[in-house]
């Protein structure tokens, strides 16, 4: 017998014996009606009803439980999957960074290029190349006696000395200068040319451009520093053209002086011979 033929005989075996049961009751109870009263009748059915069902389970457990390749796997049981928290309870979310953008490369910065330095020579022949000194200086004699320092020393190199504090221009140029040349001839009338070059600090050369441009001067940039130029008109009884020219680069300084004698970039043409 399979199981489930067993299942079923017994299933049809519970419910005859119960209908059987009931009928029998039924039948004792119309005989003796008049012997008991109801409470009594519904017990003795109730009681031989549970009774007859139990009997009847037990022999069908025993039925199903013995048979051979019977045994009854249970339904499997759904498991449930609980996703874990990705957070601890109670506790924020870390916010996620935001993908940076790209970093901006710095500006290049400009770096600041050293002055060429200029070495000032200790011979006024050679402030400047041959073809320079010839179209400018010609054969005016060279430092004449005749015509010394303000100070009445002798002109070409020199040592320099400090300028006093609120020096006068002239009196700086004089002070710092390390060579002192002057092209001018004896014979002739104020025409000539002085050039004078040295060396100042910061302060004294800032007290010297801001005087010359206050007494007028024209001042711009050129050859990598300042360039400050005026027309000198105490010049009579002569009918000349004169101007004074100052020049500042670093510790560098020029003065230049000349009385109806044209020049071309003279500045210029020193540095371009001088720097090293």
């Amino acid at each position: 017998m399979t199981g489930q033929a067993a299942a079923s005989s017994s299933g049809r075996t519970v419910r005859l014996l119960v209908l059987a049961t009931v009928s029998a009751g039924a039948r004792t109870d119309g005989r003796t009606g008049r012997q008991g009263n109801d409470m009594t009748r519904r017990r003795s059915t109730t009681l031989g009803v549970t009774a007859l069902v139990a009997a009847t389970l037990i022999g069908l457990t025993g039925c199903a439980g013995g048979a051979a390749g019977d045994d009854v796997t249970a339904e499997p049981t759904e498991t449930v999957t609980v996703p874990a928290p990705t957070t601890t309870p109670g506790t924020t979310p870390s916010p996620t960074a935001e993908p940076t953008g790209p970093t901006d490369t710095a500006e290049p910065t400009e770096t600041a290029v050293a002055a060429p330095l200029v070495t000032i020579p200790a011979d006024c022949t050679q402030i400047v190349d041959q073809a320079t000194a010839a179209a400018t200086f010609g054969s005016t004699p060279l430092n004449p006696a005749e015509f010394p320092r303000r100070d009445g020393t002798a002109r070409g190199a020199r040592t320099a000395s400090v300028p006093a504090a609120g020096a006068q221009p002239f009196q700086i140029v004089d002070a710092a200068a390390e060579l002192d040349c002057l092209w001018r001839d004896p014979a002739a009338d104020i025409t000539g040319i002085g050039v004078v070059l040295g060396r100042l600090d910061q302060p004294t050369a800032a007290s010297l451009l801001d005087q010359v441009s206050a007494a007028g001067a024209t001042c711009q940039e050129a050859h990598g520093g300042q360039l400050c130029q005026q027309p000198l008109t105490n010049t009579e009884p002569y009918d000349v053209e004169a101007a004074a020219t100052w020049f500042v680069r670093g510790d560098l300084y020029i003065a230049v002086e000349q009385f109806n004698v044209p020049t071309n970039d003279l500045i210029g043409s020193i540095l371009a011979h001088l720097e090293s």
